[in-house]
């Protein structure tokens, strides 16, 4: 039977690869299988490719630690063949550690060719000159690599002292930036810099990656790599990537990975955007994921997605377009009736739904980003401070766990001790910074809200927002989701209205808000009481625990029949009232 080689080849760097190193090892295994009648195993190659052997990585974690375990394990059979350029491939630790790679090998069964000398070791032959030359190349391998080790640390020691004192370690930097000439700072690029400002403004505005890339590509902005466009890969490296803020993160490479070195350097380049603008653009890319990632369509199309449930069943409701004609039209329906899985629930026009919740849910203070009046300009400036500091609270976290990570791959147990210590500092001042930030929010909210002085200040708003797609409104309308996504916890829509429906409706609300809102399921069941009060409805639960219940009429998504709105220190002695909302004129408050 014809004996099975296996080539493993080893590149430190992906420059090796990108040269002679992989070719030539390759070719020395195939020809050394070819005189020798061994059946080289191209679909086993072995191949380490970036990952260094002066610690071991590719013997414990790499393509060489799993041919080991496969030879333990009698998959490889004895007698079989392992061809390495050289020694060095295989380690190029100390010689202790070296050496007995070396003997678990052949001691398995396996003949271990170098191709560079052709020489075989085997398990029964090897001999004591053997023995020493094996000895004496894998300790001058790791000489040599601890030689070159030093040598390049104390070179990036270096480096890394001048770039703390503000000078350039490299001509290589952020693609916003260059090299000046002569070599003692970095330059911003001005229109490059413009182009990264948008897009972290628009990201905290709301837009996610697929509009933010269309639109740089359909303006015909060129991307800073490649001749293909804009990705939202790319797009997502930009705005995670700390060098707009002008930090500069030293790396050193520890088991073939790259992990941080030492604190971040500020300053080191030019800042180009604001702390507050790049923590708001995180916290906003953190909501999108949480609910309503991918396309939104031209205009923006559904302000709930990944909101709004059905209120019989809980399932997710969905954006339904039924096309042109008498029967077409778009239409919020429950997930499970639109696949028949149970639920009965009955669609209600999304324009219709919008235009109410638009008129209606006061919280959302739409006026704020239509209009530019002193309160909007509080309420935006609140919700910017809020933003920002929960995505900078949301960055520490990251970087904690990127700290644990540094101390699992072989860091300074003191270096990531005194930076989660650091870090943990800085989260309690956040967490306070926040909290008091959220209190003077709940305060400026808590406030009476007002009602709309006409019915066509409504009309005008709403209209406004449903007009044919642009990229003005585009921008608008994401605004107004993102903001949904942070002040709402729960919407529940309920579109059916007959009294059993309803009743359904209330015990599913009821399991959602909690027994803190037993006052607002206790009115809902009042109503429910009554079929003349029967109706359709939509119930919001905010992240500060007010609820508004909002009935529109039927026949004008403009008006409302009720509305019901409890929170917390909305009556005159600062307790928790609930208050029955009845068109202009008709209004009633119960504690």
């Amino acid at each position: 039977m014809t004996p099975r080689a296996y080539s493993y080849l080893r590149m430190s760097t992906d420059d090796q690869l990108k040269g002679d190193s992989r070719r030539r090892q390759l070719e020395a295994s195939r020809a050394y299988a070819e005189q020798n009648g061994l059946e080289l195993a191209d679909n086993a190659q072995l191949e380490d490719i970036g990952i260094s052997a002066f610690k071991g990585a590719n013997a414990r974690d790499g393509a060489l630690g799993q041919f080991l375990a496969a030879v333990k394990a009698g998959s490889v059979e004895r007698g079989s063949y392992l061809l390495v350029e050289s020694l060095d491939r295989l380690s190029r630790e100390e010689i202790l550690p070296a050496h007995t790679l070396f003997l678990s090998i052949v001691q398995a069964g396996i003949n271990l060719v170098t191709l560079a000398d052709n020489r075989v070791y085997r398990a029964k032959t090897t001999n004591l000159v053997d023995m020493i030359t094996s000895l004496v190349i894998m300790e001058r391998a790791h000489e040599e690599s601890k030689t070159k080790s030093l040598r390049v640390g104390a070179a990036w020691k270096n480096k890394r002292k001048m770039a703390a004192e503000g000078r350039p370690m490299t001509a290589r930097c952020p693609a916003w930036l260059r090299l000046s000439t002569d070599r003692q700072s970095y330059e911003l690029i001005p229109e490059r810099v413009e182009i990264v400002r948008q897009i972290f403004s628009d990201s905290a505005a709301g837009l996610g990656m697929y509009s933010i890339t269309t639109r740089l590509n359909r303006a015909g902005v060129a991307a800073f790599e490649g001749k293909n466009g804009w990705h939202r890969s790319y797009l997502a490296k930009t705005l995670e990537n700390r060098a707009v803020l002008g930090q500069f993160q030293p790396h050193v490479k520890v088991d073939g990975k790259r992990v941080p070195e030492g604190d971040p350097i500020e300053g080191y380049y030019p800042a180009i955007i604001s702390d507050e603008l790049f923590y708001q653009a995180q916290h906003l890319r953190s909501q999108r994921k949480r609910g309503g990632a991918g396309r939104k369509g031209p205009g923006y199309t559904n302000l709930f997605t990944g909101l709004a449930r059905c209120a019989y069943c809980h399932s997710t409701v969905a954006y339904e377009n039924k096309g042109s004609g008498t029967r077409g039209g778009t239409y919020l329906v429950c997930g499970n009736a639109q696949r028949g899985r149970g639920c009965s629930a009955t669609r209600w026009r999304y324009q219709d739904f919008e235009a109410s919740f638009l008129a209606f849910v006061q919280e959302l203070d739409l006026e704020s980003i239509l209009n530019a009046t002193e309160d909007a300009e509080t309420r935006k400036r609140l919700e910017g401070e809020i933003s920002a500091l929960r995505g900078e609270l949301s960055s520490v976290s990251d970087l904690m766990e990127k700290t644990y990570a540094v101390l699992s791959a072989g860091g300074s147990p003191e270096f990531v001790a005194a930076k989660l210590n650091e870090l943990t500092a800085r989260q309690a001042v956040l967490r306070e910074r926040l909290a008091s930030r959220e209190s003077e929010q709940l305060a400026f909210n808590g406030r009476d809200l007002r009602f709309y002085t006409s019915r066509e200040e409504i009309k005008e708003l709403v209209k406004r927002l449903q007009m044919p797609p642009s990229d003005e409104l585009y921008k608008l309308r994401a605004q107004i989701a993102s903001r949904l996504k942070i002040l709402v916890e729960t919407l529940l829509i309920a579109p059916q209205g007959a009294l059993p429906a309803m009743q359904r409706s209330i015990e599913e609300l009821q399991k959602i808000i909690g027994e803190e809102h037993d006052d607002v399921v206790a009115h809902m069941q009042r109503l429910a009481a009554h079929p003349d009060q029967s109706r359709r409805y939509f119930a919001v639960g905010f992240r500060d625990a007010a609820v508004r219940a909002v009935f529109p009429a039927y026949d004008d998504p403009l008006r409302f029949d009720q509305q019901i709105v409890a929170g917390q220190g909305s009556s005159d002695h600062g307790e928790r009232s609930i208050e029955v909302v009845e068109p202009p004129d008709r209004r009633t408050r119960i504690a």
